[in-house]
């Protein structure tokens, strides 16, 4: 096979990995659907419990903050609502030098919000900042493995020099290290950047009241044919869940996430508000330092995912409507493996696993417990069932923003967490679970981990990567760095006149298309 057969060839494989996601994951995404003809203008208020702290893509983490960068920004490539990948800024890309080059053709005539041109050198600007030390973006850790240079082509070509082949590279440019903001207008603000973020976004950032709300307004010059349809984007911090569900029965907003199947018993069958379902939610499960005691005992944790009973936390937290979780993949994926399981619930193997792990009378430690109604709730069972082992848990309450700094930071030894999932393998399994993967915050090494994680980012073959997953996973189910709990069932909730949700699998919010019918 000659050197333009291989890299045609690599084209079909690549395009085969992205439908066969696609396929594996078509209809784990609900929609609300559009079925009329979209109306323009109009206020679209959302209740959101934030813990958002930066609208810096450069340097953002929290969960919250995604789906207002998605209203200010734009990414290279987006995800649709099967996770798919299609063009955004980037309308195609072709694959050179045996996949370690992949040519982007950008967008032309394309604007940021303070009337700069987004190009070549602005794509360059950005994964370059990103990459560079002196930035101490949270995000080197994802694109430094990845890309060795950046080349402009000319203003409507942009260049990607790979280390090595990588077949997650569109999924990651989906993400945070896609999103695209102007360099002029970096430069100029510095870190007031946040406080004045400029993309090329369909809505363009109006203020923020710490506190109380973020106020987005519509792009007069958006780049996309007849979008945003809205007027105008507003984002009111609520307390709690409970607030929120309130706010909207009276009509105070339009829409509210993140909404658990206990949090909807109030309004299921209310005329005048749609449920919107994701079927597929996010990962729950419990983490641990993996490099420090106690938790580098294996013993211990073998006694602590024995003594867990996730059908009952499931039944309880999700009304059973989660589904349990032997591992971070769900059912339906194509790097799902059904073999793998998780040490079963039995409380006389907990409390045997704990006499070996060295503890016949008992283990007390902390758990930290975060300000969100579905974590508390899980940390309530497990303390709980842990205690029915000898396993003796205090509870440690912190906010959303403080309990997630302290696990960037390493301060938080035991907590519940929860993922949402990405559009390859490599965004989730790599980012958690790899020694070098920005994400993995148990500090998790193990070298058959790393060497396979590697060579799947590196194979665009699906069969090959599906058999070097599978056993990832498999050692995951036996080092249990993390312990499996459940996949959420989550939904949203809106005004019946809000119409065009779609979910994507993400769980980030995308209001770009949404639209009110007015009454």
């Amino acid at each position: 096979m000659d050197r333009e057969e291989t890299i045609m060839q690599m084209h079909k494989v690549l395009h085969a990995v992205l439908a066969l996601a696609a396929a594996t994951i078509l209809g784990l995404a609900g929609a609300q659907g559009q079925t009329a003809t979209p109306k323009r203008g109009g206020t679209l208020t959302v209740g959101f419990i934030s813990d958002s702290k930066t609208l810096d893509p450069l340097f953002s983490v929290q969960y919250t903050e995604r789906q207002m960068l998605y209203l200010v920004f734009n990414t290279l490539v987006k995800y649709a609502p099967d996770l798919s990948i299609k063009p955004e800024l980037a309308e195609s890309w072709t694959l050179e030098n045996d996949g370690k080059r992949v040519v982007f053709k950008l967008k032309t005539g394309v604007k940021f919000h303070d009337g700069t041109d987004f190009d070549a050198a602005a794509v360059k600007w950005n994964i370059d900042q990103r990459l560079d030390p002196a930035t101490a973006s949270p995000q080197r850790g994802q694109l430094e493995p990845v890309i060795a240079s950046v080349e402009v082509i000319n203003p409507s070509t942009v260049a990607f020099n790979l280390k090595a082949r990588n077949a997650a590279l569109m999924s990651l440019l989906g993400e945070r290290p896609g999103f695209m903001v102007s360099p002029t207008a970096w430069k100029k603000a510095g870190k007031d950047f946040s406080d004045q973020p400029v993309g090329t976004g369909a809505f363009v950032f109006k203020e923020w009241v710490r506190g109380n709300r973020i106020t987005f307004e519509r792009n007069p010059n958006y780049w996309e044919a007849g979008l945003p349809h809205l007027d105008r984007i507003v984002l009111s911090d609520l307390a709690g869940s409970v607030v929120g569900i309130q706010r909207l029965q009276t009509g105070e907003i339009d829409y509210v996430a993140d909404l658990g199947p206990q949090d909807i018993r109030v309004l299921e069958g209310k005329p005048g508000i749609v449920l919107d379902p994701i079927t597929v939610g996010r990962w729950f499960s419990l983490q641990w330092h993996m490099d420090a005691p106690p938790f580098n005992n294996p013993k211990l944790r073998q006694a602590f995912a024995h003594a867990i009973d996730r059908g009952r936390i499931n039944d309880i937290v999700m009304r059973g409507k989660g589904t349990i979780s032997n591992g971070p993949t769900p059912a339906g994926l194509w790097w799902y493996d059904a073999s793998v399981k998780t040490p079963e619930f039995s409380i006389d193997k907990a409390k045997a696993a704990l006499k070996e792990a060295g503890y016949p009378d008992g283990f007390q430690f902390v758990l930290s417990t975060p300000q969100v109604a579905a974590l508390q709730q899980v940390n309530q069972l497990v303390q709980e069932q842990l205690a029915a082992a000898g396993i003796k848990i205090t509870l440690e309450p912190a906010s959303s923003a403080e309990w997630y700094d302290r696990i960037v930071k390493g301060l938080t030894n035991f907590t519940p967490t929860r993922w949402t999932q990405r559009a390859d393998p490599d965004g989730l399994l790599y980012l958690l679970f790899h020694s070098k993967g920005y994400g993995n915050t148990t500090k998790y090494k193990n070298a058959r981990v790393d060497e396979l994680l590697d060579k799947a980012r590196e194979t665009y073959e699906i069969d090959q990567r599906k058999v070097m997953y599978s056993e990832v996973q498999k050692i995951l189910a036996t080092d249990i760095p993390m312990l499996p709990l459940f996949f959420s069932a989550e939904y949203a909730a809106l005004r019946d006149d809000v119409k065009n949700h779609v979910w994507i699998p993400d769980q980030i919010p995308r209001f770009r298309e949404i639209w009110k019918a007015g009454k």
